[in-house]
Parts: C-alpha cells; sequence; structure tokens
C-alpha cells in the first residue's frame, strides 16, 4: 500500500469519525473476494454495546469509505429510525437503543450484527414518528 492511499484513507475515516463526536466509531475492514467491505460500528456508553452503524463495499478500503460517506451524508437521513428495546440474557435491565434503517429488517439486522441471536429477548421494534 502506498503512502498515498494510506494518507486518503486515514482522511475519509477522519471525515467520518467527524459525524459522531465524543464517542468515535470502530472501522472493521474485510476483504472477500476481491471486494473490500467495511462494517462501521459505534458504541453505547450506557451499556458498552457495540452496534452496526452501516455497511459499505468497494473495490478498496478507499472506495467503501467514500460510499460509507456518502450513506452519512445523504441517505441516512431519509431513512426512517426504529426503537428496539431489549435485554441480554442473565441481565434485569431493559435497554433501549436506535437505528436508522430502510425498514424493520434492516434495522434488526443492524441490531444483531455480530451477536448471538439466542443471547438476547427483543421486547419492541418499533417505528418512530418523522420529524
Amino acid at each position: 500500500m502506498s503512502n498515498d492511499f494510506v494518507t486518503e484513507q486515514e482522511r475519509l475515516e477522519d471525515q467520518v469519525r467527524t459525524y459522531f463526536g465524543a464517542l468515535p466509531p470502530l472501522f472493521q475492514y474485510e476483504e472477500e473476494g476481491g471486494v473490500m467491505h467495511l462494517a462501521l460500528m459505534t458504541e453505547n456508553p450506557r451499556h458498552n454495546q457495540q452496534f452496526l452503524f452501516h455497511k459499505s463495499s468497494g473495490a478498496n478500503a478507499i472506495q467503501a469509505l467514500e460510499s460509507l460517506l456518502e450513506y452519512i451524508r445523504k441517505h441516512r437521513a431519509q431513512e426512517p429510525t426504529y426503537t428496539i428495546q431489549w435485554r441480554a440474557f442473565g441481565e434485569s435491565e431493559l435497554h433501549t437503543s436506535y437505528f436508522s434503517a430502510p425498514n424493520i429488517l434492516g434495522a434488526l439486522d443492524k441490531f444483531f450484527h455480530g451477536r448471538d441471536v439466542h443471547a438476547i429477548t427483543v421486547f419492541s421494534v418499533t417505528l418512530n414518528p418523522l420529524s
């Protein structure tokens, strides 16, 4: 990887971070079949759980980041938001998490990304009113 490529990747990651304020997101890259997949994860400071914010893909990390920035800038604001109330097995506290997604299944996909579906009970998924 050239220095210019790494510098551009870092610049784009910094642009993404500006949308998240004090809690920076986590970038998870995975190459599969010549395609770079990027999962951007956020962490809820209240219950320290990570959730999928969005997935993007490209021929390389830069293209995946550019696709992610396009989603953040244009499409995310147009998606409905969902509230998910849930509890992990063995815990007594009910948690509330929020997701932007094109539909209820997309919200649940983001919620369950990287999780054992048998370790969490979802009590409700609610479409939030449009603002």
